[in-house]
């Protein structure tokens, strides 16, 4: 339906969103979550890395490891970087997104530790091979 003046009504005869008597202030337990992209970043890069390190189970990574070895490195680093700045903002949000941050910074620092035992490996690998074919 529509009024007189074009404007569309509903079946009140009422204006769509016009309101009986004074405007009333948002409803703050309907207000919107405030975003943390931050924390969000970080789950993001999190699971990147954890798939780039997933990749070695399917065999896939076996081609070059030292690209995905690299890549789930840099992604950690971005996850534990993001979700320190997203732990942050969450204090100023009121906890939005804390908990995803939490969980990247956790899970960048354990790729990491993996990511650095693997070069550990791969270095004594190499320095006893150089000492098998020394001899």
């Amino acid at each position: 339906m529509s009024g007189t003046d074009g404007t569309p009504t509903t079946a009140g005869g009422h204006a769509p969103g016009a309101a009986d008597g004074p405007a009333r202030p948002p409803d703050p337990a309907r207000a919107p979550a405030p975003r943390n992209r931050a924390a969000q970043v970080s789950g993001f890069f999190a699971l990147g890395a954890v798939g780039a390190l997933g990749n070695f189970a399917t065999g896939i990574a076996l081609i070059n490891p030292a690209v995905f070895v690299t890549l789930a490195t840099l992604c950690a680093l971005i996850a534990i970087t993001a979700g320190h700045i997203g732990r942050h903002r969450g204090k100023r949000l009121g906890g939005s997104g804390r908990g995803v941050a939490l969980a990247s910074l956790l899970t960048g620092w354990l790729v990491l530790l993996v990511c650095l035992l693997a070069g550990l490996a791969l270095a004594g690998l190499v320095a006893g091979l150089a000492v098998l074919t020394d001899a």
